[in-house]
């Protein structure tokens, strides 16, 4: 007997294909079946009948490594039918904690009232396969989190011994079942990190099959120079390199959009191993200190608020800030100073919802002083949308094959301490987005090539073998939805709603949504590799 049987569905198997009308057999884990299975006894059946099926969402960029412990739910991600989050993007992963790993981290989860109880990736999973989780999690090792580990928050190279210690912690990653490594280069440590560390680093990576996923090292005025890096560092490493969330920020660089594509086709023509991936907005989403230059971050948070305390150092700071210093310039912000905002900023919930230019208004404080302030009131912990890209670029990227589709988000709640803040609406409507408006409403992409970029795309580029595809001895992550109605409904302004449109989403063949309601079961878990 099986377990679930689903009839009638619009198949769409993630590979790209036509659809087609079957039913789904489903036991344990696994789909057992996909074909005409007439009067199957099941112990539970859906109709299905004029709803599409597909496999399971896997983001292929997120970061909710440090919020499952609190939410195990995941609700902002079940609900627009992500079934695994492939975790520890930008350098910033969930072990190793130790030294100013896990310094670095603390003020932000203890704004969370979460303890940390973990310090290797071994310690983390045994903490979520006893408590649950809505979704299956891949790692990917932080090269900044193993970089503060081994060196601390310093500005310098590594020494050839703190070099083989790295290396050696990325051996052990991958023993604990890590799938790569990722950097965050214009975040510190990575704005500290030269290439041949990296490729070093790389090295170990590629001995032990993973990939490597990067944040450039800029996304705008550099952003032809880091895509060339990445190249580099997959080139003399070995590693198969995966540009993540894929974009020329500011005004003044769209033009270097299709530019960075073909620096990305030249190299696959090339022979090499590299993909990206992408988010369907045109404002991203970090925190608001990286607005500020590079070495202000040298020596870590503690150290950067003293320095936004001294008046000289802060009279320094606004002075290369005027002249052009740092990622996030209002010269590239689509609105200038409005381009920038506010989603979290703790202590002074005040400011969420609002842009800098706004807040600067309200308070008659010149921007600059604006963005320090708030920084330093809130001990580093405030968060910032940018909205700094164009929509020709975003509909350019979707439409190349090796462009996957990736959140770039944490899963959130709408309830609760999550529920208090304004995260970017990517975090609730990603996937739903891309079929509702890129599929259904402007035709950019055809709905099996959306599905297949959502799917077995991600699953094929993490290595992951039996999710990824619809098809009979595949693991029974699904999804079921409505094609027709299927849409986003998160806003900048609202962020904290479910999209409409999705009927169901299975999880290791366990029902986690059924009719827009979270069921409360936890199937997910941690997929080593």
């Amino acid at each position: 007997m099986l377990d679930l049987l689903i009839r009638r569905a619009r198949v769409l198997d993630g590979l790209g294909k036509e659809e087609y009308v079957a039913d789904i057999g489903i036991q344990g884990d696994t789909i057992s079946e996909v074909g005409n299975l007439g009067d199957a006894p099941a112990k539970r059946t859906l109709d299905a009948e004029g709803l599409h099926i597909s496999p399971g969402f896997i983001d292929m960029h997120t970061h909710s490594e440090l919020l499952y412990p609190i939410n195990r739910n995941a609700e902002s991600k079940v609900h627009q039918g992500v079934t695994t989050e492939v975790v520890g993007h930008c350098g910033l992963s969930a072990a190793p904690l130790v030294g100013d790993a896990r310094k670095e981290i603390e003020s932000l989860t203890r704004m969370l009232g979460m303890e940390l109880s973990w310090k290797t990736f071994d310690d983390y999973n045994e903490m979520i396969r006893k408590d649950g989780v809505a979704v299956n999690i891949i790692h990917l090792l932080g090269h900044g989190t193993l970089r503060d580990a081994v060196m601390g928050r310093t500005d310098r190279a590594p020494t050839d011994e703190e070099i083989r210690a790295m290396q050696k912690g990325v051996d052990r990653a991958f023993e604990q079942g890590v799938w790569g490594m990722s950097s965050g280069l214009i975040y510190p440590p990575g704005t500290f990190t030269r290439t041949q560390e990296l490729i070093e680093l790389n090295k170990a990576v590629a001995r032990n099959g993973g990939i490597y996923s990067t944040h450039v090292r800029g996304e705008g005025e550099t952003l032809l120079k880091a895509i060339s890096e990445a190249i580099e560092i997959g080139e003399c490493s070995g590693a198969p390199v995966q540009i993540s969330h894929l974009k020329a920020a500011g005004q003044n660089h769209w033009a270097d959009g299709p530019k960075a594509l073909e620096l990305i086709e030249s190299a696959l023509k090339m022979g090499m191993d590299i993909a990206a991936d992408m988010y369907p907005y045109t404002a991203g989403h970090t925190e608001l200190s990286a607005v500020l230059p590079h070495w202000v971050h040298n020596q870590g948070n503690e150290t950067l608020l003293k320095r936004l305390a001294d008046t000289q150092t802060r009279a320094q700071i606004k002075g290369e800030m005027q002249r052009g210093a740092g990622e996030f310039g209002p010269e590239n912000l689509t609105g200038g100073w409005d381009g920038l905002f506010i989603g979290l900023s703790v202590g002074h919930p005040e400011y969420q919802g609002k842009t800098v230019k706004k807040i600067s208004e309200e308070l008659d404080k010149d921007p600059i002083d604006t963005i320090m302030d708030i920084v330093l009131e809130c001990n580093c912990v405030a968060f910032v949308n940018v909205i700094d890209q164009s929509e020709d670029n975003v509909r350019t990227f979707m439409r190349r094959p090796k462009v996957m589709i990736g959140s770039d988000a944490a899963a959130f709640a709408p309830y609760g301490l999550l529920g208090m803040t304004l995260p970017h609406p990517r975090t609730y409507g990603t996937f739903p987005r891309v079929l509702g408006k890129y599929v259904r409403q402007e035709k950019i992409i055809t709905l099996p090539e959306a599905i297949r970029k959502m799917t077995s795309l991600p699953a094929s580029r993490i290595g992951l073998k039996d999710r990824g595809v619809l098809a009979s001895g595949k693991k029974a992550d699904l999804v079921l939805f409505d094609a027709q109605t299927i849409i986003d409904r998160a806003t900048y302004e609202n962020p904290n709603q479910y999209p409409v449109g999705i009927k169901a989403v299975i999880v290791n063949g366990q029902i986690v949504v059924e009719d827009d309601q979270h069921t409360g079961i936890l199937p997910g878990k941690p997929l080593r590799k």
